[in-house]
């Protein structure tokens, strides 16, 4: 569906290897990028290329005016207001800016809780700077009962990467449960998943990464509900954050800009940001109904019905276009090289989950991550590869 939306599929075939199908099944790790996503960027840089905000002239105007409207465009798309859309790298860096500004905030005695089944930028930046409070568990419910008061902060993962398992229903638990501190949603997986509607969730920040929707690398979103914005500090201090900065007498004193400035300090990748634009509209024409998720997760249901028929494969999870699994006595990178072999490309290995796959006993895993542009016969063609693993290994 939506191929040929797609250069890559038409062009990289023949330049990689002109014999073997190109079969991309790591749409967890970075979505394909839309043919109009890719010409609105590099008409960005053909046309518009100058500092936001810096200059009077018109091209820095132009560049500007890109940057309001593109930051309209996710806040509606998101269901925020704009003044609470920060641009930033990445989830990654998201939620290193959450986990650094509220530093403040949480006092020795308080409690963070993290679920476990997170990615690993949802866990480090916490448990590296609040070791001792940080709690990682998979009973995000129980562990809050424990002590209702010392909870201030839960982070949690909107759609694993791993398991792809919503967590929809433990925010809610959770405010019913009489929790009224922050919650914070790392929504790399869930952007390309699930509908999202920041006020209906009902959380205070929400991290994705653009790329994981179609938007070029290296430009992200953050929502911060407003009442945040004067409590958190930011990650960097530079340029165009400040509302000034005076001297006097030898000592510097800044004052910090509201709003989403002050979160942004440096060059942001204007590029990006234009990319991030047209993969936004994409997703809104094309996902009419919900179009697109159900395409998902109809592959990821028949992906699951093939390896079915594979004597010797052992799958874990099959749902919202991941499937994980390995093939008995083979390690998954031995599997993940073969099928590599016959031009199939998965991720192998712990996936940024470590704690969650030694916790379910899983270990390294293969990932077969599924996009609305997979095709059925590219399906049968990988469970047809997998069949022949265990002999390939001469076992």
């Amino acid at each position: 569906m939506l191929r040929e939306e797609f250069a890559i599929f038409e062009e990289a075939p023949g330049l990689i290897d002109p014999i073997l199908p190109f079969v991309y099944l790591d749409s967890a790790a970075t979505m394909q990028r839309p043919n109009q996503v890719i010409e609105k960027e590099a008409e960005y840089y053909k046309t518009q290329n100058a500092n936001p905000l810096r200059g009077l002239y018109k091209l820095s105007e132009q560049s500007t005016k890109v940057l309001n409207q593109t930051r309209v465009k996710v806040a509606k798309y998101i269901g925020a207001d704009p003044d609470e859309i920060v641009f930033i790298k990445n989830t990654t860096e998201g939620i290193n800016l959450i986990a650094n500004g509220v530093r403040e905030l949480i006092s020795e005695k308080e409690k963070i809780l993290v679920s476990l089944d997170s990615h690993h930028s949802n866990i480090l930046p916490f448990t590296e700077r609040y070791s001792e409070q940080t709690v990682v568990t998979d009973d995000i419910l129980g562990e809050f009962n424990k002590d209702k008061e010392a909870v201030k902060l839960v982070a949690l993962t909107g759609l694993s990467n791993v398991s792809g398992e919503e967590q929809d229903e433990l925010i809610g638990k959770l405010q019913e449960s009489g929790y009224n501190g922050a919650i914070l949603v790392d929504a790399a997986q869930m952007v390309a998943h699930r509908r999202i509607d920041v006020r209906k969730m009902d959380v205070d920040f929400l991290v994705f990464s653009g790329h994981k929707m179609g938007a070029p690398m290296g430009i992200g979103v953050l929502y911060m509900r407003r009442e945040w914005m004067e409590k958190i500090r930011p990650l960097n201090y530079g340029g165009e954050m400040v509302e000034g900065v005076e001297y006097r007498d030898g000592i510097i004193k800044s004052e910090l800009a509201f709003g989403p400035q002050k979160f942004e300090g440096g060059t942001i990748n204007m590029g990006g940001v234009a990319g991030l634009a047209a993969a936004i509209d994409f997703w809104q024409d094309h996902n009419k109904n919900n179009k697109l998720f159900e395409a998902i997760e109809e592959l990821t249901l028949f992906t699951k019905e093939q390896i079915g028929e594979v004597e010797d494969a052992e799958v874990y999870y099959a749902k919202n276009g991941i499937v994980l699994l390995n093939i008995k006595g083979v390690h998954t990178h031995d599997t993940s090289q073969i099928l590599s072999n016959y031009g199939v490309m998965v991720r192998a290995g712990w996936h940024c989950a470590e704690p969650f796959l030694t916790e379910k006993k899983i270990g390294p895993a293969v990932r077969i991550s599924l996009m609305f542009y997979n095709t059925k016969n590219e399906l049968k063609y990988l469970t047809s590869i997998l069949k022949k693993v265990r002999s390939e290994m001469g076992l």
